[in-house]
């Protein structure tokens, strides 16, 4: 229900509107424009991303911070704002691949680099998929894609990180010559055996569509995010899209998966009729009330 509520663009259907450039970022992208968290330029600072020789090699450099810091990954969700995620992820390792993603754009972008998130599902462009980040690469002038949480990166020439759309498209064509490896060797990676991430990724490939922002940083300071962080994730995420701060879901639509998205495009329609008909029956109950308060204050006259 909640990637139903933040759809855009149903026509959506060519891999090639994906493929934009932080010198061409799309209008309605909810582009993080805000200030930045001095919590976090702090910890760009001290992993000394500024002297490192290139983007990849700061996206290493966050990706090791953020699986080696304790020994233990435990893979828990965790509901908390921005930074209390950040500290729950390097103290206890805990955090699913939400958690991380939302991190590690909030480094990147204390750090100034470009960065963006793309999702997968496997229950009809729903909640149970996966989400991993994608950074602008400045000194190559390509997308390259990063998953945080399982610890990899992908490439079919050694050496050159794949971007997202070419990691599918090498899924999609059974290329021979695609290969994954650690983000970080110290640290788990997702599956023990590599053909059980093979056989992950590619059942997630009928499925994929892009989060359509990177406001880490608004999203976290937005008033309704604050009031229920720590409360409810729902009526957190309920509240920012209620806000304006939560970012849309762009799907990419192909004849396999066109079904599943006119699906929930149905279920927005359903949600707006069913918002609107609460919203209507709320207004009549006030009114309602309203004039019995009236009728039992007004004088009764006896003859």
């Amino acid at each position: 229900m909640r990637n139903a509520l933040v759809l855009i663009d149903h026509d959506q259907s060519s891999a090639a509107d994906f493929n934009w450039t932080p010198a061409s970022v799309p209008p309605s992208y909810l582009q993080e424009r805000g200030p930045t968290d001095p919590f976090f330029i702090n910890v760009a600072q001290q992993l000394g991303l500024a002297a490192l020789p290139d983007d990849w090699a700061r996206a290493l450099a966050i990706g090791s911070h953020l699986l080696g810091s304790s020994p233990v990954l435990r893979g828990e969700a965790i509901k908390l704002d921005l930074r209390g995620t950040y500290r729950s992820i390097v103290g206890s390792g805990e955090g699913y691949c939400g958690d991380f993603a939302d991190v590690f754009i909030a480094i990147a972008l204390a750090a100034g680099m470009p960065v963006r998130s793309w999702a997968f599902s496997f229950d009809g462009f729903g909640g149970d998929g996966h989400i991993w980040p994608e950074i602008w690469n400045r000194q190559l002038g390509r997308w390259q894609l990063v998953d945080i949480f399982n610890n990899y990166q992908f490439f079919e020439s050694v050496g050159v990180p794949l971007s997202a759309l070419e990691l599918r498209q090498a899924l999609l064509s059974n290329s021979t010559q695609l290969k994954l490896a650690p983000l970080y060797p110290g640290a788990r990676v997702g599956w023990s055996i590599e053909e059980k991430a093979w056989r992950y990724y590619r059942s997630g490939l009928p499925e994929w569509y892009m989060w359509w922002g990177n406001n880490v940083f608004t999203y976290d300071r937005a008033l309704l995010v604050r009031t229920f962080s720590g409360v409810s994730r729902s009526l957190e995420q309920l509240g920012a899209i209620a806000q304006g701060v939560f970012p849309p879901v762009k799907l990419m639509v192909t004849e396999v998966n066109r079904d599943q998205a006119s699906a929930l495009w149905r279920l927005r329609f359903h949600l707006f009729v069913v918002a609107c008909v609460c919203v209507l029956a709320f207004v009549a109950f006030l009114l309602s009330l309203c004039f019995w308060f009236c009728a039992r204050r007004r004088p009764s006259y006896q003859s």
